[in-house]
């Protein structure tokens, strides 16, 4: 009879061990999902691409590594950053996302020929090689190279806007893209990337505009128009003003953070780049938030171009700075 009793008990016991680990597991499903995600941009991206010294806006000094060899398939990173853009590696996620610019397209207007527009061939090399394309990071920004007669949208305080049209056009590109055995999904989510923290919310016709699109996209560099923080378009109290009307009507927002300054640059104080995006947490960037997306602009520029790639056990590096990201957003402080 006793040991009746006692396998009772045990078997008891059992169970009740089984319902804890299903709670935790369920518990921390559903914290994954409600938290907000990390993204990064990796440059350079191996050995070869290190050595060209990269370009006029993304530039570095050979010598700073390489996410080929700097990235292990076992680190924490590898395993935990939820988005890339344009680079696969050993990251395990099959999460992308990049950026689109009407004037690339070499037209005035969408090209709405599902064949031969830009962008549905770029989904296409995305999704050929198993990725799945998260976020399309979209503007009008032919002004910034040719301020005569580069692109520009419909409205004032913010030239970056689509007009509606290219938002309609877009949207029926996808679909007869995808009818066309072109493309995975009928639709993606196209993310209006801005200039002003808010005009998007502000104007009317703007908003109207947005309330079409999937959410919005704000940049944040260290320098640049950009510098110092706090000034018209990165002022934290605005940034975060308009974050928080994007996420109450249920859109994503992207933070678009970097590129950053690093020892080199005469205004850069240890650890600046984390100090930068606590005083957006600070004024009320919403922190976690499971439509909110940290996503690390990481490509070596100006003064800040000797910052080294890896590897995540250095704090200082692009890959340790993401770590930190990864684990201050998942811990919930």
């Amino acid at each position: 009879m006793e040991s009746i009793k006692n396998l009772t008990m045990k078997r008891i016991m059992n169970c009740k061990s089984l319902i804890l680990v299903f709670l935790l597991t369920a518990t921390t499903s559903l914290a994954q999902q409600d938290r907000s995600k990390v993204g990064i941009r990796p440059y350079p991206r191996d050995s070869v691409h290190e050595m060209t010294g990269g370009g006029r806006v993304a530039n570095w000094k050979p010598g700073i590594g390489n996410y080929d060899d700097m990235l292990k398939a076992d680190d924490y990173t590898a395993l935990n950053i939820d988005m890339v853009k344009g680079y696969n590696g050993v990251f395990r996620t099959k999460q992308r996302f990049f950026e689109h610019y009407i004037h690339s397209q070499g037209g005035e207007w969408v090209d709405t020929n599902p064949e031969t527009n830009k962008l549905i061939k770029t989904i296409r090399s995305y999704e050929k090689k198993g990725n799945e394309v998260k976020h399309i990071i979209i503007c009008r920004e032919g002004w910034l190279y040719d301020k005569v007669n580069g692109d520009t949208g419909p409205i004032d305080g913010d030239p970056r806007i689509l007009h509606q049209r290219d938002v309609d056009d877009q949207r029926k590109v996808f679909k007869d893209a995808h009818a066309l055995g072109l493309t995975k999904h009928d639709d993606y989510k196209l993310i209006q990337m801005v200039v002003h923290p808010a005009v998007f919310l502000d104007d009317p016709k703007a908003r109207k505009i947005i309330s079409t699109l999937d959410g919005i996209c704000i940049e944040s560099h260290q320098f640049n128009r950009y510098w110092p923080l706090g000034n018209e378009i990165s002022n934290p109290k605005e940034i975060a003003r308009g974050a928080k009307w994007v996420l109450e009507q249920g859109m994503d927002y992207i933070f678009y953070y970097g590129p950053y300054q690093y020892k080199d640059c005469e205004t850069y104080t240890d650890f600046l780049e984390r100090d930068w995006l606590r005083a957006f947490w600070e004024k009320g960037l919403p922190k976690h938030h499971k439509n909110m997306y940290y996503y690390l602009n990481a490509f070596p520029h100006g003064c800040g171009n000797t910052r080294p790639v890896g590897p995540e056990s250095d704090p200082y590096s692009y890959l340790g700075f993401a770590k930190w990201l990864i684990q201050e957003l998942e811990h919930g402080n």
